[in-house]
């Protein structure tokens, strides 16, 4: 009798130890998920491609490297819709064009980085990812007097070590959930349009250009903002957008 009570209080107690270590795994996922972990734990750094948000907002993004045909364009589309947007610059082209992206300050858009160097960070080290970020943030901070906190990777490309890198120097990572694929050379007016619509979602970054390199996204835009608004969506920046919910990473 008393073996078998000995065996049952065993058994219980390592059943009450199972389901506790069954629960703390579980809450700790909960909170990694939701971008929250316990004070002295550093997250693992990550990109963000979509708030988290059951309310139907979204950020229009735009990325600019080269060019001076279409920014302008695009901002008086954005001026006349009265759409804040967050754009993501390169620092050549600020220092090149210093007017289009202070235009951008003085109406009111959010001010990211793009990078310097148009490459994919990934096949570089760690030092050169540093010097490439702080390179074009000084760039953006000497033309707009904004410094950045968010950077789009060029080719939206980073491994971990990018990520660490870009977390070191005070970045989030941003990606998007809704790839207008303007910058593809056989998409038409229509299906940049298009595909936009059709991929909307709650809490979306939608990606889109300002580079000459994709002229039909001016022509494009209007019915973009207009679809989107039909749908019930209120276009913000990124910054915005994350206040709705926590950013979910890939």
């Amino acid at each position: 009798m008393r073996i078998y009570l000995l065996s049952t209080r065993k058994i219980r107690r390592n059943f009450l130890l199972g389901t506790l270590v069954v629960l703390t795994t579980a809450l700790f996922m909960v909170m990694v998920q939701q971008n929250a972990v316990p004070a002295g734990v550093t997250p693992k750094p990550h990109a963000i491609y979509k708030a988290q948000t059951e309310e139907k907002v979204a950020a229009l993004t735009f990325d600019i490297s080269w060019g001076t045909k279409v920014p302008g364009p695009i901002m008086d589309i954005l001026q006349e819709k009265n759409v804040k947007s967050t754009f993501f610059l390169s620092g050549p082209w600020v220092k090149k064009h210093p007017e289009f992206p202070k235009r951008l300050v003085a109406e009111g858009h959010e001010i990211a980085s793009h990078g310097n160097e148009h490459v994919n960070y990934s096949e570089y080290s760690r030092e050169w990812i540093k010097n490439d970020i702080l390179t074009a943030h000084q760039a953006i901070k000497e033309v707009t007097g904004v410094e950045p906190t968010l950077i789009r990777t060029p080719n939206g490309d980073w491994n971990d070590m990018v990520l660490e890198t870009a977390q070191e120097n005070g970045y989030k990572v941003i990606q998007w959930s809704n790839d207008s694929l303007d910058w593809k050379k056989d998409r038409s007016v229509d299906q940049i349009i298009n595909r936009v619509l059709e991929k909307a979602h709650p809490g979306a970054i939608i990606l889109m250009h300002a580079s000459d390199t994709c002229d039909r996204t001016p022509a494009a835009l209007p019915a973009v903002i207009n679809g989107l608004r039909e749908k019930g969506y209120k276009l913000v920046t990124v910054s915005e957008l994350l206040e709705y919910g926590p950013g979910v990473i890939d």
